[in-house]
């Protein structure tokens, strides 16, 4: 008897184990069911709700298939626009996109359209990387961001005032351009490229600069150069944020922790500049921002001024200095290898600067508006060469219109900048280097051409675009005065493209030089 009443009691504990795990079983199928219902019955709504623009199939929290495959956003895009127009929806993973693909739906939303397409959107990852969405650049459009983005815009005006920017730029031209000139043989000029950018940006921001082998320029280049690859192709946690929760991946750890050092850099130099600081002295950026922030409190409301922290000024060097530094780097790549596969329009632009500069000194800020074919170059350069093809994305602040369809608020839009600069409605022979384009009938540099918009426009336009002009000017103004650029022998003078996502820049490649000026 004692047996059998054993045997019963394990075999129903047996029984109730396996009930459970049916039950659990059904239980999560049930609510990854639930879910996936749910995601169906509200995509539905809003297509009944909302004439939103057309677009292909979406599956459920994946999203498009075709994104999620393709190389590069903006060339998955173009082809999106062909099948539906240059306004159409579709979904990365969580987030329903509406992507603009002509100037005409860019011009509306971000210029006509006032506010409506100002903010940013939700994402836990860039949330993190600005800690905690204090920076300009991917902050929402808030009464904080605006007093926030009109004291870092004074402390540029103050900044650019004098002659800060040419001696910077000089300087860091003068220690990089014999190093250079080294060279012998084919080699990436990537390295020098970095150098002066980062050496022109370090001393913009921080008043310093370094040597080629100092280790912060070797390490901030190294995370700079990972970080951009990795962020390029996005976060698999985005697009289940359930993941932020349970498990993260090693990439995501690592852009983080590398990061996490970069903000630490500067948040170092910050305190020692607040340390330091002498209004009477006002050494770089750090030094106007401060000096902003000091002018504000006189001027501001003390309640909103209050949720202005340092941290906010911090991202705001960060906005300057990191994002600077990749924009200009990767400009200049292309600049190079352009004129380096281009020789008849390397000489012209040699000429011109012969012309206007000579060889006895370096060009000047005062220099630019004579130098008008070298700009059209630099220009033509940016719109085939176009760094970040789908720009930073936006977001709805309300329900609004583009194109004459509907988009609901907090739907995230993206501006596919690639498309605007290869649009052959607005430019003729639209694969073809031509940088008389930007040039009119008497040789000057003319209006902006209206598909042009390598720094955004409307209530975000980009921050640096005041010091990334004249900046990105000069440094290739004085490098096309220093060196004949040409390729090795037998390399394929078309240009092949790197980079992935929303991120694009030449494939590595090689220059020989010839120095033009005997030092």
């Amino acid at each position: 008897f004692k047996r059998t009443s054993s045997r019963l009691r394990v075999g129903k504990i047996k029984a109730k184990r396996m009930l459970y795990s049916i039950i659990s079983a059904l239980n999560v199928q049930t609510v990854l069911i639930g879910l996936l219902v749910v995601l169906v019955v509200y995509k539905l709504r809003q297509r009944w709700k909302y004439n939103m623009p057309p677009g292909p199939f979406c599956w459920p929290l994946i999203g498009s298939y075709e994104v999620i495959q393709a190389k590069y956003l903006h060339e998955i895009f173009g082809k999106f626009t062909q099948k539906y127009g240059p306004v159409f929806t579709v979904s990365l993973g969580p987030y329903q996109t509406v992507v603009l693909n002509d100037i005409n739906s860019v011009t509306e939303a971000l210029v006509k359209s006032k506010a409506d397409f100002a903010n940013r959107p939700s994402i836990h990852s860039v949330d993190v990387l600005t800690e905690g969405g204090k920076d300009i650049a991917f902050a929402n459009y808030t009464p904080t961001w605006k007093l926030h983005r009109k004291i870092a815009g004074k402390a540029l005006r103050q900044y650019l005032a004098g002659n800060h920017l040419e001696k910077v730029l000089h300087d860091s031209m003068n220690k990089c351009l014999p190093l250079m000139a080294k060279e012998k043989g084919a080699f990436n000029p990537e390295n020098y490229i970095d150098l002066m950018v980062f050496n022109i940006l370090n001393a913009v921001c921080f008043g310093e600069s370094v040597e080629l082998d100092d280790p912060e320029f070797v390490n901030f280049m190294k995370m700079d150069k990972d970080a951009t690859e990795m962020v390029g192709k996005g976060f698999v946690e985005d697009m289940f944020p359930i993941m932020y929760k349970i498990w993260t991946t090693n990439k995501y750890r690592t852009v983080i922790k590398m990061f996490d050092e970069i903000i630490s850099l500067v948040k170092r130099k910050f305190q020692e500049h607040d340390k330091t600081f002498n209004s009477d002295n006002i050494r770089d950026f750090t030094d106007s921002l401060i000096l902003a922030r000091k002018e504000a409190e006189q001027e501001e409301n003390e309640e909103m001024l209050s949720q202005l922290s340092d941290t906010h000024l911090r991202q705001t060097i960060l906005d300057i200095f990191s994002a600077g530094i990749d924009t200009s780097r990767i400009t200049l790549y292309f600049a190079v290898r352009y004129m380096a596969g281009l020789p008849e329009i390397q000489s012209k632009v040699q000429e011109e600067i012969d012309r206007v500069v000579g060889k006895d000194r370096l060009p000047g800020i005062k220099d630019r508006e004579k130098l008008s074919y070298t700009e059209a170059t630099l220009h033509e350069a940016m719109r085939l060469g176009t760094a970040a093809p789908v720009g930073v994305p936006h977001s709805t602040l309300c329900d609004t219109k583009v194109g004459g369809y509907d988009v609901p608020k907090d739907t995230m839009v993206m501006i596919n900048h690639w498309a605007l600069h290869h649009d052959p409605n607005y430019w003729k022979d639209v694969e073809k280097f031509d940088p008389t384009r930007f040039l009119d009938e008497n040789g000057k540099l003319g209006m902006k051409p209206e598909s042009w918009l390598p720094f955004s426009a409307g209530r975000r336009v980009c921050l640096g675009e005041t010091v990334a002009k004249p900046e990105l000017h000069l440094i290739f103004a004085t490098i096309m005065q220093r060196f004949k650029i040409t390729l090795p022998e037998g390399t394929d003078p078309e240009l092949k493209l790197g980079g992935s996502g929303g991120v694009t820049m030449p494939a590595t490649y090689e220059v020989i030089i010839t120095d033009r000026i005997k030092t």
